[in-house]
């Protein structure tokens, strides 16, 4: 946890938060991805499991209900901020790779070990599995040394904290376009268009329509 107000340390000392956001298990990852390099990757999957989990659960009107009563109102950039110690567009990205299938994990790391047992250098973290993700599901042969040597640029290195400076240059150079709209007093739209990640959002297309249906009626 980082950044945190007094008002948000008491908050986040309750059971109901505690166990909603499962933050013994989030400190404990944090921490083994700072010592345990051998099993960073598998870590880091499991550590964006979390954050999948913990932003369905900060999602629930309940949830958003509980927050206020104790006098704080959330956006998930503080969610990625305060409890994950990431941007919210690291955040996004991590939440995209734990929904990748776990066959397609499975190619993606045996072949990263062969690589690596032949002496090649190989990225092997959320990112590059968000790339190899989106090239399978076009072509089943992909290989990931073609992708990161054709394409190393793009294939960002994991850090399992992201600077302001580093965000802003992402959110510039591969962001189109963002939206963000107060769906009711529990629930909020936040919708982004990446060149390179596509459409980034967690919310559903009826709440996305409602949210266009808002703008719309304002021009």
């Amino acid at each position: 946890m980082r950044n945190l107000l007094e008002i948000e340390t008491g908050l986040l000392s309750s059971s109901a938060v505690t166990e909603g956001l499962q933050l013994t298990k989030v400190k404990s990852l944090q921490q083994a991805i700072k010592t345990a390099e051998r099993t960073k990757f598998r870590k880091q999957l499991e550590m964006a499991g979390l954050m999948r989990q913990g932003k369905e659960w900060f999602d629930k009107p309940e949830t958003q209900i509980l927050f206020t009563e104790q006098g704080i109102v959330w956006t998930t950039v503080e969610l990625a901020d305060k409890v994950f110690e990431l941007s919210q567009s690291r955040m996004y990205r991590c939440i995209k790779a734990s929904n990748v299938a776990d066959d397609v994990v499975g190619v993606f790391e045996t072949q990263c070990k062969q690589l690596q047992n032949a002496g090649e250098k190989v990225e092997i973290s959320i990112d590059s599995l968000n790339q190899f993700a989106k090239a399978y599901a076009e072509d089943e042969n992909v290989n990931v040394s073609d992708l990161q040597s054709s394409d190393n640029e793009t294939v960002v290195n994991d850090s399992e904290q992201e600077t302001d400076e580093d965000s802003n240059t992402e959110s510039s150079t591969d962001t189109i376009f963002t939206m963000s709209y107060r769906l009711n007093a529990a629930q909020n739209v936040a919708v982004r268009y990446s060149a390179i990640d596509g459409l980034v959002t967690t919310n559903s297309e009826s709440e996305i329509r409602d949210a266009i249906a808002f703008l719309t009626e304002q021009l």
